[in-house]
């Protein structure tokens, strides 16, 4: 009986990694050995960058002097001042004095029952003068002044929208080393699965697309009741296999400061979890299934490990094997892509990261699960 039973544990072990091998060799090497191509001809278009703001003077005083000096001919800058009770629109009419091309709108007197970023993003959209429009947040600081020009070039062909990588700025500490794997981890999977011609989402920090795209398809219409999902939803209904493309270089990093709190990270994550129900069929399957590996690889490890014959045998090493080629393959394709995306330092640690997300996770999803509705974070 403890020999068949560990047999049933060894085979199901076998499954789950045979399944994450899938997912890491077939999807997410899309990304990891992926090679940007170089557009050769491509003009710049104007583009209309948008920022909707609320209590954010501060993080307007760091982020706009980069936003208003990116290297390019022709662009504007909309501020918009969703309801703000601090000095928004002081340092926004600031910055209008010297910056032509910025354009502020305050909502201060604006009565909506939409929640959360949709409408003023909205408002900023179609008050655009440009159809490339860039989507990021006031806390949110481009790596460089060649940000825009390298988001912009993709809009050719038949392209209507760009993926861009959102970080968190490196500091010390687990949690912040946590944030920073959480994003590198979400951009594999997005990133991937545009490169797999099924896009799924992307990151309202760092996101272009046209605004032809968002009026033909009545903007967030269909999901104005939802609190979130101005970013993931919205690309997860519009995005198709022929027009989105992705932009990781160094110059269009964007990073924002880590100083939310680890409570805030799990409703801010919970949120997110609630958002996904509204997704594609495909996708709430495909990542729903993965969500679920790394947890019940490390079950059946430990239960395989527990119920192991005493007896040195191939029988009793197959779960070691099985599981140094699994974390062996993910070192693989999460190091070539954390390279990518300027995370070296993260490499030794993926082994850490993935035993605690796999704790982490699935106390997010059941979590969501007991809530039926978001909780009210506008971040």
């Amino acid at each position: 009986m403890h020999l068949d039973l560990y047999i049933i544990i060894i085979s199901l072990l076998g499954i789950v990694v045979l399944i994450n091998l899938c997912y890491y060799g077939v999807l997410f090497s899309r990304f990891s050995f992926h090679k940007a191509k170089k557009i050769k001809h491509y003009q710049q278009d104007p583009v209309s960058i948008i920022v909707a703001a609320k209590n954010d003077a501060h993080h307007l005083m760091k982020s706009l002097p980069i936003l208003l000096t990116q290297q390019y001919i022709d662009y504007e800058v909309i501020v918009v001042n969703d309801n703000s009770d601090d000095e928004t629109t002081q340092v926004a009419e600031d910055f209008k004095s010297i910056y032509s091309h910025l354009k502020y709108i305050d909502l201060n007197s604006s009565i909506t029952n939409i929640k959360g970023k949709k409408f003023p993003i909205s408002i900023g959209i179609r008050a655009a003068k440009n159809n490339i429009i860039l989507l990021t947040e006031p806390d949110a600081i481009p790596n460089s002044s060649y940000w825009l020009q390298n988001m912009s070039k993709h809009f050719v062909d038949k392209t209507e929208i760009v993926l861009g990588y959102a970080t968190y700025e490196k500091k010390k500490g687990l949690f912040n080393s946590m944030l920073r794997f959480d994003a590198l981890h979400t951009a594999i999977q997005y990133f991937s699965y545009a490169l797999a011609k099924i896009p799924f989402m992307g990151i309202g920090r760092n996101l272009a697309y046209t605004k032809n795209l968002f009026m033909k398809n009545k903007g967030f219409t269909s999901h104005n009741h939802i609190l979130y999902g101005e970013d993931d939803l919205f690309i997860n209904h519009v995005a198709t296999k022929t027009n989105c493309a992705i932009e990781y270089s160094k110059e269009t990093i964007v990073k924002t400061p880590s100083k939310l709190s680890f409570f805030y990270w799990i409703k801010f994550k919970k949120n997110h979890h609630l958002t996904r129900k509204y997704y594609q069929k495909k996708h709430k399957f495909l990542l729903g299934f993965y969500e679920w590996l790394s947890p019940l690889f490390y079950i059946f490890f430990i239960v395989s490990l527990l119920l192991m014959p005493l007896e040195l045998t191939l029988l009793s090493a197959l779960p070691i094997g099985l599981f140094f080629i699994r974390i062996l393959t993910q070192y693989l394709i999460f190091g070539f892509a954390a390279v990518k995306l300027r995370e070296k330092k993260l490499i030794p640690y993926i082994l850490l990261y993935d035993v605690l997300f796999a704790c982490i996770n699935p106390f997010i999803n059941f979590a969501s699960k007991m809530t039926r509705n978001q909780d009210k974070l506008w971040k």
